[in-house]
């Protein structure tokens, strides 16, 4: 779907595409701009000793760019499978078992858009410390949107987390899900002081 296509929908009442597929967009977004920090460094006179790695750092981008996208796709799939599974007749035996085996999959996408998007600001982080000074800003915005996109997919794991019945395993996903908040906030401030110390001194 054409950008343009895909944010007509979002802005519909349709409620696919929703925040969850937003969040993946957002962290493919961040991944890209990642990308286009390492393309304006490596080659560059000046930062011959950052071009192995930020060669590495492109490579694993494009690879992280790529699988955001193909969350979009999935985060919307996920979710129609949950609003058909709450349409199984009542008088249905297997309509529990239906219901929470569609939400435990509606909730490991959105943290895959999670742990997807930490690891682009960990990439983002290299960007702005090591890549082109001149191109530091656009560091920093690829870190914001992982970041969007990392607590915009927490927030749609935490919500489907609430109806899962499995106590045990809803335990274990929340304190994985805290975690990469947690990361994503700690990470982005990180990159905040970097980005503010070369920019300022």
């Amino acid at each position: 779907m054409e950008l343009h296509k895909f944010l007509d929908e979002l802005a519909s009442s349709s409620p696919t595409p929703g925040g969850g597929s937003a969040s993946a967009l957002l962290c493919s977004i961040g991944a890209s701009l990642v990308c286009m920090v390492c393309r304006l460094t490596i080659g560059k006179k000046g930062y011959e000793q950052s071009e192995t790695e930020m060669k590495k750092v492109l490579d694993e981008a494009e690879t992280l760019r790529k699988k955001a996208e193909e969350l979009i796709d999935e985060d919307t799939k996920v979710f129609s499978e949950v609003m058909e599974a709450y349409k199984t007749p009542k008088e249905n035996p297997e309509r529990q078992n239906i219901i929470q085996n569609a939400l435990r999959k509606a909730t490991l996408t959105p943290i895959e858009v999670a742990k997807t998007g930490v690891r682009i600001l960990d990439l983002s982080k290299i960007a702005a410390f090591k890549g082109n000074v001149n191109s530091i800003t656009d560091a920093g915005v690829a870190a914001l949107a992982a970041d969007a996109g990392v607590r915009g997919a927490v927030l749609n794991a935490r919500i489907n987390l609430r109806s899962m019945r499995d106590d045990m395993r809803k335990g274990e996903l929340l304190t994985e899900v805290g975690g990469l908040d947690e990361r994503s906030k700690t990470t982005l401030n990180e990159i905040y002081s970097i980005i503010t110390f070369k920019l300022i001194g």
